[in-house]
């Protein structure tokens, strides 16, 4: 395990953490049934125990930032380093880990938060991201799990970048329009994958 960056999976599961020290400093406040989980018209539906919703909710979310962390520094030892791109999705979790708790604790305390929207705004930033690099990688698997070659890899990310960025401004658009618009776009997912892999199979046997 020579080629994990301990220094880097270090810092980012600590600021993992970070968001107990906001439970903790509002623990006397926080009722003891915490609202986890929304559906699409913004009603809470599913509920934990102040105690995981505090401590248990950034601990998975450190286990997640460990996976995330290892693919990333083996696939840098395997294939090379592309510094901006792994910069960009080390980080998504842990920002991800504090909006989400912020939002979490403060709906719990009474805020008037639309989670649905923030939630749309949240996977557009996600979206807008990752298509913004995909482009720069000149590596993707074919259909038969070999490499494809580079101009052929770099054509099908350019493609699903592409794909990727315009979800991404769609995620952001339907934040602002009525519930059915956030529907639509979990909808256009699967065309979205369909697409993605139907082209990837035919620039691969080009």
């Amino acid at each position: 395990m020579k080629y994990i960056k301990w220094k880097s999976l270090l810092i980012t599961c600590l600021v993992c953490l970070t968001p107990i020290l906001l439970g903790i400093a509002l623990w006397n406040q926080l009722p003891d049934s915490i609202a986890i989980h929304f559906n699409i018209y913004n009603e809470a539906d599913n509920f934990a125990s102040k105690e995981f919703a505090v401590f248990g909710l950034p601990a998975m979310m450190v286990l997640l930032q460990i996976i995330c962390c290892v693919i990333n520094d083996v696939n840098t030892y395997r294939f090379g380093e592309r510094k901006k791109f792994t910069r960009a999705t080390k980080w998504i979790i842990p920002i991800l880990c504090i909006v989400l708790q912020i939002l979490t604790l403060g709906y719990s305390l009474g805020w008037n938060i639309d989670i649905r929207r923030a939630v749309q705004i949240i996977l557009g930033v996600i979206f807008l991201t990752i298509g913004n690099y995909l482009p720069k990688f000149d590596r993707v698997r074919s259909i038969k799990g070999k490499e494809m070659a580079h101009e052929k890899a770099r054509k099908v990310n350019r493609f699903i970048g592409k794909e990727t960025v315009l979800l991404g401004i769609l995620s952001f658009i339907c934040a602002f329009l009525p519930t059915i618009a956030s529907i639509i776009w979990l909808i256009l997912l699967i065309p979205y994958a369909l697409v993605a892999i139907w082209y990837g199979v035919k620039v691969s046997k080009e």
